[in-house]
């Protein structure tokens, strides 16, 4: 009895032990080596119209790579969009996702940079038309949500970065709420998985928005205001803390509040809403 008491209470405190025990999640990437990513989009803007993206990303690990430290060149390798939409929208979104379609397959790659936890661009394509996916670029290569210390499951870490909005040349910041909530194999792989809910709400600088000028000569005075809430699920390979899978869902909104003589004041929202996965191919 006493010697059956003592197998179950080791192999209990065996179990603890292994379930508080803590793991470090440091990319080490190899050099040279290139990861290719597929990506799918489904968005709705408004409940008016939907866009569905499927892309296919490519990220070359430059000579030099360390843990923790890396330069990678990222581009597109393939990028398309289907719109649906109203008929009043039709048209403009069909030529907006195009043109952003053209620009994501037809730009050079975008380099980046991350080292002790901080991202940088290093260069990237200029022009506004290539914005959008160099910031899809961004997002698929940082790393700096992963922990810089061992971390156990259950175990919460807060990250802050901005947001840039370019057309209004205004950033917003977000506050990452970490936490890696479990060990798990994905597939035949050992990984860990982190969940992050990225949130951020900011008002706008006063005549940022486009058409101010015009809004004011009207005695309108333009206030608007920008959130963003995501919460995504990343799954880590165990050995190297690279990303393996990433589902997420997002909700931007913009809510701008005309000031001024009616009929023409009043308050419009607009909500964007879109769930993504990201695969290791």
């Amino acid at each position: 009895m006493r010697i059956s008491s003592l197998i179950i209470f080791s192999a209990l405190a065996i179990s603890a032990a292994a379930a508080q025990s803590s793991i470090s999640l440091v990319p080490s990437y190899t050099s040279g080596e290139t990861l290719y990513y597929s990506i799918a989009i489904h968005s709705s803007i408004g409940g008016k119209a939907t866009l569905d993206t499927t892309a296919e990303a490519a990220i070359a690990i430059l000579a030099g790579a360390a843990p923790g430290r890396f330069d990678a060149e990222a581009r597109f390798t393939r990028f398309t969009t289907a719109v649906q939409a109203d008929p009043d929208d039709l048209a403009a979104l069909k030529k907006q996702s195009s043109d952003t379609d053209q620009a994501a397959t037809s730009m050079g790659a975008a380099r980046f940079r991350m080292a002790a936890a901080q991202f940088t661009v290093i260069s990237r394509p200029n022009g506004p038309q290539f914005d959008e996916p160099v910031e899809m670029l961004e997002e698929l290569v940082r790393t700096d949500a992963l922990p810089t210390a061992p971390v156990t499951v259950g175990e919460h870490w807060t990250r802050t970065r901005t947001r840039a909005i370019p057309t209004l040349e205004f950033s917003v910041p977000l506050t990452l709420d970490c936490v890696l909530t479990e060990l798990a194999p994905v597939g035949s792989v050992r990984a860990a998985t982190v969940t992050v809910r990225t949130t951020g709400h900011t008002p706008l600088p006063p005549g940022s928005l486009p058409g101010s000028q015009e809004l004011a000569a009207q005695g309108l005075v333009a206030e608007a205001a920008v959130g963003f809430d995501t919460t995504a699920t990343d799954h880590y390979r165990l050995q190297d803390s690279v990303l393996l899978e990433s589902t997420s869902e997002n909700h931007n909104s913009m809510q701008i509040k005309l000031v001024g003589p009616s009929p023409q004041a009043g308050t419009t929202n607009t909500n964007i809403d879109s769930t993504s996965t990201v695969k290791l191919e």
